[in-house]
């Protein structure tokens, strides 16, 4: 177990004891090159699609990320967030830029109260938390840490945020918080510190990896930056959940550049640099459902996909982009976002179509009947400046 883990452990005030044993350890070492194809029928049961509208108020550039309700499907589109309903359908755009009580300068990271009743939009450069209700209608601000660092945030309850401030960066390595809980007035009720020691002030170093931070049935997860720790955050402390155990392929948080990797305009070779670090890896992000925790890897040149078992404890990781589509044969899967233990991913409806019109129909028949048909009649109401599209693979 790592000593970050322990360290961990002695600064926190946890609801039961480190000693507790934590509910998955995930082995990773030595699995980089044990690649195979995995299937999406391996974790589910059913696909469909939610084709967003494409109108001039909602035709989204840049999506960032998804959030669904039974009811709504909340998008990030960058310096926009906008609402949909279940069937794609555009309702409205939440919030305005702009520099009045109810506006924003930009918009940093958004999420869902509690209950689900109401959007946060956590601003950025203003650095204000924005309520909106889900009809898109402003209902009040909230004073948010001061700080001025861009943060993450989810709602614990219906009383307290947890943020998650942006710390790792060059613009922010003398913010030593990783982790803040504070009520709804912006009042502090917990703050954890780093962990792993920020040392970017130090010239010619380079960091490497990133954190997770997500919900998943009313419990969030958090792992800090250079961590191979994920976490249970609750009021009295920071459980231990997972650990995802790389050993010696594990790619350092911090590596400082050597002058034979440093280019005479001061830029950074970066594959000189990484070149001793070869077969190495850092985790990137992490997400999970009742049966599942899917798992990315970054070796800096490319991305690394797998799924731990809670039940059996097997680790898998996966040859190509995600989960081969054999149920109905259109693009890999890989879930971006998990609600109620629905999966959900969104793709380009240009990939769509090219996936679609390049493959043998009359094969792809019999190997998928009317699901192939489904997918076909989607692409062909598609064209190059539609939406994405949503992707719901049930369990």
């Amino acid at each position: 177990m790592s000593n970050l883990l322990i360290s961990f452990a002695c600064v926190c005030v946890c609801v039961s004891s480190y000693s507790q044993q934590l509910p998955y350890r995930v082995q990773l070492e030595g699995k980089m090159n044990d690649t195979r194809v995995a299937t999406l029928k391996d974790i589910g049961s059913s696909i469909s699609y939610i084709a967003l509208e494409t109108n001039r108020e909602s035709l989204l550039r840049d999506l960032r990320r998804v959030i669904v309700t039974d009811s709504h499907i909340v998008v990030w589109d960058y310096q926009r967030v906008l609402l949909f309903d279940k069937m794609g359908q555009f309702i409205t755009e939440i919030g305005r830029r702009g520099r009045g009580p109810d506006e924003y300068l930009g918009v940093y990271d958004f999420s869902l109260s509690f209950d689900e009743s109401s959007i946060y939009l956590v601003t950025y450069g203003d650095y204000k938390v924005l309520e909106y209700s889900m009809a898109g209608r402003f209902l009040k601000s909230h004073n948010n840490i001061t700080d001025n660092v861009p943060k993450k945030m989810l709602p614990l309850n219906d009383n307290l945020f947890v943020f998650n401030p942006d710390n790792h960066s060059e613009y922010h390595s003398s913010f030593q918080h990783s982790l803040i809980i504070s009520d709804l007035q912006g009042n502090i009720r917990q703050r954890y510190k780093n962990q792993h020691k920020l040392t970017l002030e130090r010239p010619g170093l380079v960091m490497f990896g990133g954190s997770s931070f997500y919900s998943f049935n009313g419990a969030i997860r958090f792992r800090e930056f250079g961590s191979d720790t994920l976490f249970t955050v609750t009021e009295r402390g920071l459980l231990p959940y997972t650990v995802f155990y790389l050993g010696r392929n594990l790619m350092p948080a911090e590596i400082t550049v050597p002058a034979n990797a440093r280019r005479r305009d001061g830029s950074v070779d970066v594959e000189r640099l990484l070149r001793p670090y070869e077969g190495k890896y850092f985790l990137t992000s992490v997400r999970e459902d009742v049966d599942y925790l899917y798992f990315v890897l970054h070796d800096w040149r490319k991305n690394l996909l797998g799924f731990y078992c809670k039940r059996n404890n097997n680790v898998i990781t996966i040859r190509g982009k995600g989960f081969q589509n054999n149920i109905d044969g259109g693009l890999p899967f890989w879930p971006k976002y998990v609600y109620k233990d629905i999966l959900y991913d969104f793709v380009d409806p240009f990939e769509l179509r090219a996936s679609v019109f390049s493959s043998n129909t009359t094969e792809m028949r019999k190997l998928y009947g009317s699901n192939w048909d489904n997918l076909v009649r989607l692409a062909r109401s598609l064209d190059d400046e539609s939406n994405p599209v949503i992707v719901v693979v049930n369990k």
